[in-house]
């Protein structure tokens, strides 16, 4: 059976003594206590990890643990200007998504709309393969379906009740579109059919796959940035695929190496690929490159650690 939890509340002069006592440095303990008001002690605790000493697992010999004891020169300003970094990129992030959001609702309510005004709401217009696959007691579409039509009634956008007063069909493609977030739009892109899959793909220079994938790794980066949570060397779970040479040839690099994928690089080279072919004027590439170019110097945090591994910023994609 696993013990309570039974740690008490720190005030804030407590929680820093507890760190010093640690072995994390501290140059001016006033200005340390200021961000433990503001920011907080569990937000900023993701940013020092990197600091603490990885030592034996207690129970099992053959594994490591992070432990609370902090690495020799490890300093708490550290803590804070990665978390300052990772603000930044989150909002470079989201900068780029939105631009990415707004083009595939177009994409999406355009090409199934050519089919049916509700083409969303009828596997029979979509992949049938894909849509009536089972998940968790029903359909991927039906799981799907109650998810988007749950965010309109959600909504409190002048147009949806403007509409309920109105009509009494459900929102056709190109206005329920407005009303869903990123989530259920890529889960939506993988469930079209075939044809219109890869007629969005081509827009964009990619195979159908391809652009499922990395929509989906945006997805997850999303609401990774949405939720104000670390991201700068977070594991990526929906990692995007590798493109194919006459695809996306300045993208087949993040092949090279698995930590371009499982780390933040990988993403941040989807998007910058994307916004590119949404607006072939558009600095974003290169304000994301120069955010990590001043990566904070520290010891213990780097920018591989992000999937930037030596030579990054020589590649096309960053031009």
């Amino acid at each position: 059976m696993l013990p309570p939890y039974t740690k008490p509340h720190l005030s804030f002069a407590d929680q820093l003594a507890l760190l010093m006592q640690r072995g994390l440095g501290v140059t001016d303990q006033a200005k340390a206590t200021h961000h433990l008001q503001r920011i907080g002690y569990g937000r900023l605790t993701p940013y020092w990890q990197p600091f603490q000493q990885i030592v034996p697992d207690p129970a099992d010999a053959t594994r490591t643990v992070r432990s609370d004891q902090f690495r020799p020169g490890a300093e708490f300003r550290h803590a804070v200007d990665l978390y300052l970094f990772d603000k930044q990129l989150r909002l470079l992030f989201l900068d780029a998504i939105e631009r990415i959001e707004v083009a595939l609702r177009v994409d999406l309510a355009h090409a199934l709309g050519k089919r049916d005004p509700w083409a969303h709401r009828s596997p029979a217009f979509l992949d049938t393969y894909r849509a009536n696959q089972q998940l968790q007691g029903s359909t991927r579409h039906q799981g799907w379906l109650t998810k988007a039509d749950q965010s309109i009634t959600r909504s409190k956008d002048d147009w949806v009740m403007e509409f309920f007063a109105t009509y009494s069909s459900p929102a056709p493609i190109w206005m329920a579109v407005e009303a869903w977030d990123f989530g259920t739009l890529s889960w939506l892109l993988e469930m079209a059919h075939p044809n219109d899959r890869f007629a969005i793909a081509k827009r964009y220079g990619l195979l159908p796959d391809t652009l499922v994938s990395w929509i989906r790794s945006l997805a997850f980066v999303r609401n990774i940035s949405a939720h104000h949570a670390r991201l700068w060397n977070a594991g990526i779970i929906n990692q995007p695929q590798v493109p194919k040479q006459f695809e996306a040839p300045q993208m087949v690099h993040i092949g090279s190496d698995v930590v371009r994928r499982s780390r933040v690089y990988g993403a941040a080279a989807v998007a910058s690929y994307l916004v590119k072919r949404i607006n072939a004027g558009t600095t974003w590439g290169g304000r994301m490159k120069t955010h990590w170019l001043t990566f904070p110097a520290m010891p213990f945090a780097n920018l591989v650690q992000g999937g930037f591994l030596p030579g990054w910023d020589q590649e096309a994609i960053w031009a």
